[in-house]
């Protein structure tokens, strides 16, 4: 899919790898694979990786009613749009949730983010924004058909337990898109504050590129997403554990996942 601001399909798989990391280093080899949970499931750039794995149970969700719903549609045999005028962006963009518009709100829009600007006039020559979404989104079609989609809902109503996390919630400092979105007004001290209490009794692990002094980062990575014709912006793709979970896993494992 499009590369956008916040979105992992560049990183997914590398994601994927140390969270699988994480966990070999903290479980018995013995142990069954535990639950694996997103409460940011997004356009799916870690959930893809996992659902090619269907050996354990895998749940999503995200606060972004639309992505829901495009997922669980997709699953009944949705087929995303191959093409989207400005007139269908504009409309779609004031419409009902929608499959539709969670995939036109996000692939035809400048860096991804939703609804921000049409950028299909400006596609450089040879690009297909909306072709590489829809290839993007049917060439793992497959491998989300494993993952249970709950009710839209925030991430504050779930208690896990138990459980494989990983977050990828809207990046602090990131001042893009509508000032009125839940994007822009999520509340990062909240975040945290639940990311502590999940730490007690899951293993979390969260994207982020900046995090409280009790957060340490065991990867760090560099991303870029276009957000307009002319300016590319590069932000830092950290993931981060508590350090009540850094402190445990073992200085061979941190070794090895600095390299993935």
């Amino acid at each position: 899919m499009p590369v956008y601001q916040g979105g992992k399909s560049r990183l997914g798989r590398r994601i994927h790898d140390v969270i699988v990391c994480i966990e070999d280093s903290l479980y018995d080899e013995d142990v069954e694979l535990v639950d694996y949970f997103e409460p940011f499931v997004g356009m799916g750039g870690v959930m893809k990786h996992f659902g090619k794995d269907n050996d354990r149970n895998l749940y999503a969700c995200d606060y972004n009613t639309d992505m829901i719903i495009m997922w669980r549609e997709l699953q009944n045999g949705w087929i995303p749009p191959k093409k989207c005028s400005r007139a269908i962006y504009e409309k779609l963009k004031i419409s009902k949730p929608s499959a539709d518009r969670a995939f036109i709100g996000t692939v035809a829009s400048w860096g991804g983010i939703w609804f921000q600007a049409y950028r299909l006039d400006c596609q450089p020559p040879g690009k297909d924004f909306i072709g590489e979404g829809y290839r993007g989104i049917m060439k793992i079609k497959d491998d989300m058909q494993y993952v249970n989609f709950l009710d839209p809902t925030s991430y504050e109503s779930f208690s896990p337990s138990g459980i494989t996390i990983y977050c990828d919630p809207p990046y602090l400092g990131n001042n893009l898109g509508d000032k009125k979105s839940l994007f822009q007004q999520f509340d990062h001290d909240k975040f945290w504050d639940i990311m502590r209490k999940w730490s007690v009794n899951n293993i979390v692990v969260i994207s982020e590129s900046i995090a409280p002094k009790d957060f340490k980062a065991i990867w760090k990575a560099d991303s870029y997403v276009a957000l307009n014709k002319q300016s590319t912006k590069k932000y830092k793709d950290n993931l981060y554990v508590h350090e009540s979970i850094f402190s445990i896993i073992d200085n061979s494992t941190k070794n090895e996942i600095k390299h993935i």
